[in-house]
């Protein structure tokens, strides 16, 4: 009982800080974890008025978290908006069909709902993958774990829908306990067991059961589940593609043509030389400094007034909640034609319903030359590209749609190095156009990156020139170097391509710089940038194709160990003792782009773990994870539903646009997040659970990027498919929701 009284003592201080009667009769619903215990999810700060105390209830616990920013009707206010979590726990389960009245609402148990405590992938599994898990966890807010240890060793079951008949039996094991950050900070709050099924793949639909706990939500066994995730995380790039019209029949998320026209800007496109630094022979140097300078303001400093030549040029995807195109989505393109390269049967024409859909060619490789369409457009006689299309601010939410754009786009002044990216992009297309089996695509693009080949191996063409900035002139020069990456990737594609050895001579001058960047800056590679070292076996590049297999191996060999050992669930996360446990923002913690090391480690030696680790990865992305929910929009039952995307916030559709992944994590606490919901009580909130959500106000949580989360995420689903397949007809069917709150995710713990 004293834990009542102080739930009820909660409840007065609450009320008298400030709470209106109207937060705390808000609606409420609820969800039983358990026969015995059950979660009431309401608006506000205040835990619901439960003013009869049965003599069955044993403890209450609360916790409560923003689900996002509050709206008044279109507009989007800076204003959390929270709900309550309240935890309560019965002295003895409740019967099926038992009621139980609380005053503020009246509870009725129904064994066949399912309950949360099952963490699965929400699609399912193809019949391929040799390793499969389900987990049983949840955290109660302030009361902790959901005591789950005593299960361990009791059978669960696998029960067919059809006929509820029981098809596979189990034993529950216990995962590893829980690791804390420094002692204090736990990563899950859950005591954590494990339903092994890896002796189960007969196609069909199916739910687990356990005994005294229940059952979980449905899920497929069979190749077309892998097909659809691959579907949705591809299509959220086609979602922001820029420059073209989303209509039916392609998406029911509609927005018109944006971004049509861009002019010559002089800006430089290397985003890390906008940062002060140690050198001063790159960069932006004042008085013999290397300076910081923004720009936004360097942009609009320098571009105004010599804007006269302009180009159609639509193509490439905006960045993210913003409408810029940047030399960062290189690596898109040459990421899908990497992977078709790897898998080539895996992808074929109509695959992703897209526009080009029909027309002979793999819709990835349509996909990724939609990547080089504006790039093609403005690329100069001479054969330099400027990769950076950019503006003078960033659009603000409720501005509209992105064709209501007011913002005139610049595209930047070619460099070496950005067009040396776009040779290697542009010339792993090529490759990739040519194994399909269409010459005229792979000679066209095969013939823009000799063109930027040979601007980019000139010195004549180093970028340096002077800027005006807060009033006084800065110097910029690009640099002497060329990229090592890139110059060893469209040198040797180039010679692939045509069977010339000039493309290897500049390799060859710079062997051991390239070769020390295997050794120091593996951790910024795009780990499938080399592939073609193993697709394509060049005798005379054999060192370097040594050095890529050992450092892919030696990274993917420690991913398996941390997936494996270092958490309850299983990702691919650093352990929670190591260096790098920290890093979990912009996208670094996602399963998908890390387990893109593990698709390369396969690849390059064909060993089955390597594979298994990339399904537990899509598993643990997919539902199997502490939060119980997806980390993709629209994938699943339960997905992120709402966030920073201004296209969502404009276009006047219930549902935010499909096949986007969120950043999620951040391991610390945003401060934002801190102030308005979570103050004192922030070090209680376990890792693992840090997906902040106040989309504006929490960027490295609530926003995205197409080059750190969604191409990642379609490239491992894209690997993993075990055939291809045409869409169903009720994939492009499918139509929004009416109201974001309603759908499933919105208030999704435990």
């Amino acid at each position: 009982m004293k834990n009542i009284f102080q739930y009820v003592a909660t409840i007065l201080l609450l009320i008298l800080s400030g709470c209106s009667q109207e937060s705390c009769s808000a609606e409420i619903k609820y969800e039983f974890l358990t026969p015995q215990v059950v979660v009431l999810k309401s608006s506000g700060k205040v835990p619901p008025n439960i003013s009869t105390v049965g003599k069955n209830m044993l403890n209450v616990a609360y916790w409560y978290k923003e689900e996002g920013l509050l709206r008044e009707g279109n507009i989007i206010l800076r204003q959390p908006e929270i709900s309550c979590f309240c935890y309560i726990t019965f002295g003895t389960p409740l019967k099926a069909g038992e009621q139980c009245d609380l005053g503020s609402v009246v509870l009725q148990y129904d064994p066949n709902k399912p309950t949360p405590v099952f963490k699965l992938n929400q699609l399912g599994n193809g019949v391929d993958q040799k390793r499969k898990y389900a987990y049983m966890g949840a955290w109660l807010g302030s009361s902790g774990a959901l005591p789950l240890k005593h299960l361990a060793g009791k059978n669960f079951e696998i029960r067919r829908v059809s006929d509820g008949r029981t098809v596979f039996t189990g034993v529950l094991n216990l995962r590893r306990d829980d690791p804390a950050y420094q002692g204090r900070i736990p990563f899950t709050g859950e005591e954590v067991l494990e339903l092994d099924y890896s002796g189960f793949n007969v196609p069909g639909k199916y739910y687990f059961y356990v005994g005294g706990i229940g059952r979980s939500m449905e899920f497929v066994i069979g190749s077309e589940t892998l097909n659809e995730a691959f579907y949705i995380h591809a299509r959220g790039l086609y979602h922001k593609r820029c420059g073209i019209a989303k209509t039916q029949p392609f998406t029911a998320w509609e927005s018109p043509a944006c971004h049509q026209t861009v002019y010559a800007g002089t800006f430089p496109e290397n985003a890390d030389h906008y940062r002060k630094g140690e050198s001063t022979a790159e960069g932006f140097v004042r008085n013999d400094q290397r300076v910081e300078v923004k720009h936004f303001d360097l942009i609009k400093r320098n571009s105004l007034s010599v804007a006269t030549v302009r180009y159609t040029a639509p193509g490439g995807w905006h960045d993210a909640a913003d409408y810029d195109r940047r030399p960062y989505h290189l690596r898109i393109v040459s990421d899908l034609a990497a992977v078709y390269l790897m898998k080539p049967e895996n992808f074929i024409d109509g695959q992703l319903n897209i526009p080009e859909s029909g027309n002979g060619i793999p819709d990835i490789l349509d996909e990724a030359a939609w990547g080089l369409k504006h790039l093609l457009a403005i690329q100069q006689d001479n054969g330099g590209v400027g990769t950076w299309f950019e503006t003078t601010g960033h659009p603000q939410a409720m501005e509209g749609l992105p064709d209501k754009d007011h913002h005139i786009y610049y595209v930047s002044a070619p460099s070496r190095n950005g067009t040396l990216e776009y040779a290697a992009a542009a010339s792993t297309l090529a490759l990739a156009m040519k194994k399909a089996g269409f010459p005229l695509e792979a000679e066209k693009y095969c013939n823009s990156a000799k063109k930027a080949w040979d601007f980019a191996i000139d010195r004549k063409n180093i970028l340096a020139r002077g800027y005006m900035y807060n009033g006084r002139m800065h110097y910029y020069n690009e640099g002497m170097k060329l990229d090592a990456q890139n110059l060893l990737r469209s040198g040797m594609n180039l010679f692939i391509l045509t069977g010339s050895k000039a493309f290897l001579e500049p390799v060859f001058e710079d062997a051991e710089r390239i070769k020390e960047v295997f050794v120091s800056d593996f951790w910024k590679w795009q780990v499938l940038s080399w592939m073609n070292l193993e697709l394509y076996p060049v005798p005379e590049l054999a060192q370097f194709r040594q050095e890529y297999r050992k450092v892919i191996l030696r990274d993917a060999d420690k991913m398996l160990i941390d997936q494996e050992n270092a958490y309850p669930y299983r990702t691919l996360w650093h352990a929670a003792d190591a260096g790098w446990v920290h890093a979990m923002s912009w996208g670094n913690y996602h399963p998908l782009r890390r387990a893109m090391t593990l698709i390369a480690a396969h690849k390059l030696t064909g060993e089955e773990k390597y594979l298994t680790g990339a399904y537990l990865a899509n598993d643990f992305h997919n539902g199997a994870n502490p939060l119980g929910r997806t980390m993709t929009s629209g994938l699943g039952k339960v997905y992120p539903v709402v966030f920073l995307d201004l296209v969502s916030y404009a276009d006047g559709i219930g549902e935010f646009v499909p096949g986007i992944t969120p950043y999620g994590n951040t391991f610390g606490l945003d401060r934002n997040a801190v102030k308005l919901v979570y103050k004192e009580r922030a070090d209680q909130l376990p890792v693992f659970r840090r997906y902040v959500n106040l989309e504006l106000l929490s960027v490295p949580s609530s926003e995205y990027s197409v080059w750190e989360t969604i191409a990642p995420a379609a490239v491992t689903a894209g690997y993993l498919l075990e055939k291809a397949q045409l869409p169903l007809k009720e994939w492009k069917k499918r139509k929004p929701a009416g109201d974001f709150r309603q759908l499933p995710g919105y208030k999704a713990l435990p």
